[in-house]
């Protein structure tokens, strides 16, 4: 694995990023395109979007809102079916938390789907919530300070 994480920057990247979260979360997961796509799927200054390469090979995408003067949310972070498993979301992680706290931020905030919480506290997150449905699906909200 070439594990490379890259801010998008371009139009032709964030559309990339939204093919792979088509995939994933509308086609594979069957998310309602209504709710996977919202007023954040653009290059604005409300959030970023980062694409996951494996060698030149996007696999993967997450995106990250700015909360406020200190939090950031994680949000719609996946990647392709074959490349899941292989140890490129918590180098990805390890990235997103890196850069945000190299920008003044000191937590990342996530709605986590339940079924992967264990991922997320195997990179440090906590559980601050109860379970809660969103969309049908089980979810946690969990946080780690940066």
């Amino acid at each position: 694995m070439n594990c490379s994480v890259e801010k998008v920057t371009t139009e032709s990247n964030l559309n990339k990023c939204l093919e792979i979260r088509e995939k994933v979360f509308i086609i594979e997961k069957n998310v309602p395109r209504e709710i996977e796509n919202d007023e954040f799927d653009r290059i604005c200054e409300t959030c970023e979007h980062f694409l996951v390469f494996d060698g030149e090979k996007p696999v993967g995408t997450v995106r990250m809102r700015f909360l406020d003067e200190s939090t950031v949310k994680l949000q719609r972070f996946c990647f392709l079916k074959e490349f899941r498993g292989l140890g490129l979301g918590s180098k990805t992680i390890e990235y997103i938390e890196s850069r945000y706290k190299s920008l003044g931020k000191n937590k990342i905030v996530i709605e986590a789907k339940y079924d992967v919480s264990q991922f997320y506290e195997k990179c440090g997150y906590k559980r601050v919530s109860d379970i809660f449905l969103e969309v049908g699906v089980e979810h946690i909200n969990m946080e780690k300070e940066i």
